[in-house]
């Protein structure tokens, strides 16, 4: 979920986006308070490089370009073991992923 300081708190286990929804509240935009995770779309998705997934990429390399290379202890994730961004950028998405907030209002 996301945090009043702007920053993604870990769900474990994970919450279906419908009761999200309605914990949300009617007048908030569910996107304010909750990130939500869905299966990667590839070649359906603008950032789908025609090999891998160019945001989470960029995000990685932000990440290493801001912290440098290092150990991270990487936080509890219920989407880590079918994250593709994980899975091609390693560690340095995972921990930057947590600054990744698509709608902060």
């Amino acid at each position: 979920m996301i945090t009043p300081a702007g920053r993604v708190a870990y769900v474990t286990p994970p919450l279906p986006a419908e009761v999200a929804l309605a914990q949300a509240g009617t007048d908030t935009p569910v996107e304010s308070r909750y990130r939500l995770a869905g299966p990667c779309v590839t070649a359906k998705c603008g950032f789908w490089t025609g090999e891998h997934c160019g945001l989470g990429e960029r995000v990685a390399a932000s990440f290493r370009e801001t912290v440098g290379p290092t150990e991270v202890d990487l936080p509890r994730c219920a989407i880590r073991r079918t994250c593709r961004w994980y899975a091609e950028q390693g560690a340095a998405a995972c921990a930057a992923c947590s600054h990744v907030v698509t709608d902060a209002r």
